[in-house]
């Protein structure tokens, strides 16, 4: 059925990734890197046969490896990629036929049929990442997105070469001048662009998110384009208060794992009181400029996920919102599926009482980044995972999986001198158990 698997993603959004690659959405699992920014301009991608190809797929109700990822989520009730998508497009899931034939990009999907796949729209939500100039090394990471991660991973694989492959070094498109020019020249020129959501890296450590931001002021797009970017909570400063104050709509996204000091281990080496000490910067912000959208961006994992009843009752309490963009699939040694019975059942009860103790219920939402909706939010996603820690496949590789954790967490405590024991003492038994 077209509903189980039609996506309208690829009629308004793409993404350049780290090294100026093409990757048809944020959430893909693109097989190939084939396209890029230094030799294809951005509506030449737009219209490539990757695009193209991908379109015609999703028309005949095909489902692409590229969406695998969402498709997988979707199978535990989460709101998803590919749903919030079908939402930009006015397109009902559970009213799916009606909806689909009433929506604003029915006539765009119609030519996209009778021509190939070509599109006739003009791209309207970009990811933008910029490279990989980061100040933290997380554990759940990849060295294309930090390069302090780069480097403990050359470190890694002397230890472990089995768990952590060499990374590949490269060049970020962002470090070469003319292209970062030539991304403004091309955005400037795309009539009706109007979401642009850089990533880093650490976004706020990179030149080029302040370079593109004071371009888009100087040519009076301040008012015609939402800005969206995703830190790691421990930067604020004048430049980003000054571009919340001037753009009519700034997205920010904070990623935290934890309040407590879970969140040191998992994202070394913040300090969770500085990142909270700027949150709250940022709400202030926010009293003061309605334009202002804040999210706290979570990737739960094994451990995180015992206390993420802590997380979503800060979020509660301060009226900010919640984001989870995909559940953790990768390192393979972190997901929440390797957790132990005893604590998933605890999980479960906290994640029950915390719905329980605010009456919470499953909403339909089809603007997930309004200021009148971040209650709602936040329920569903405490609600998707209470479901997920309840439905969830156990893999195949349980037990090879935990006994690789024990490996994993003692290359990083090798480099950063630390001990999961310190910050999740709940699973001393469990991680015993597997030799730690």
């Amino acid at each position: 059925m077209l509903q189980n698997s039609f996506c309208s993603s690829p009629w308004f959004h793409f993404r350049i990734s780290y090294d100026g690659s093409y990757e048809s959405c944020r959430w893909a699992k693109n097989p190939t890197r084939s396209n890029n920014f230094h030799n294809q301009s951005l509506i030449e991608y737009y219209n490539s046969d990757q695009m193209r190809t991908l379109r015609q797929q999703l028309l005949l109700g095909q489902k692409p490896d590229h969406c695998s990822n969402c498709y997988y989520e979707e199978s535990f009730g989460k709101l998803n990629g590919r749903l919030r998508q079908l939402n930009k497009s006015a397109i009902d899931y559970d009213n799916f036929n009606l909806t689909l034939r009433s929506s604003p990009h029915y006539k765009n999907f119609e030519y996209s049929l009778n021509n190939d796949g070509a599109a006739n729209l003009a791209p309207i939500d970009l990811q933008v990442d910029l490279g990989n100039t980061c100040n933290s090394a997380c554990v759940m990471c990849w060295p294309e997105a930090s390069s302090r991660l780069e480097k403990d991973y050359v470190k890694l694989n002397q230890i472990n070469p089995t768990l952590f492959a060499k990374p590949n070094s490269y060049k970020p498109w962002t470090k070469n001048p003319q292209m970062v020019e030539k991304f403004i020249s091309e955005i400037l020129s795309i009539p009706n662009v109007k979401y642009i959501h850089f990533l880093g890296g650490e976004t706020l450590y990179e030149d080029s998110f302040y370079d593109i931001c004071e371009k888009l002021i100087e040519n009076n797009m301040a008012s015609k384009v939402i800005i969206g970017t995703t830190t790691n909570g421990t930067i604020f400063n004048e430049k980003v208060k000054k571009y919340i104050e001037t753009f009519n709509q700034f997205h920010l996204g904070i990623s935290i794992e934890a309040i407590t000091k879970l969140n040191d281990y998992i994202r070394w080496p913040g300090k969770i009181e500085e990142i909270l000490d700027n949150i709250t910067k940022f709400l202030d912000l926010r009293k003061t400029n309605p334009g202002l959208y804040i999210s706290l961006r979570i990737t739960p994992n094994i451990f995180s996920v015992y206390d993420l009843d802590k997380l979503f009752e800060f979020m509660i309490q301060n009226n900010v919102t919640a984001e989870s963009c995909n559940i953790l699939s990768k390192p393979e040694q972190l997901r929440m599926e390797l957790i132990p019975e005893d604590i998933r059942l605890e999980v479960e009860h906290k994640l029950k009482k915390l719905i329980d103790k605010h009456k919470l219920h499953k909403e339909k939402i089809t603007n997930s980044r309004r200021s009148d909706t971040i209650n709602q939010v936040i329920s569903n996603l405490i609600l998707d995972y209470y479901n997920f820690i309840q439905t969830y496949n156990v893999p195949e590789s349980l037990e090879s999986s935990r006994y690789q954790l024990i490996d994993f967490l003692k290359a990083f405590e090798t480099l950063h001198k630390n001990s999961i024991l310190d910050y999740a003492p709940r699973y001393e038994k469990f991680l015993r158990s597997y030799g730690y």
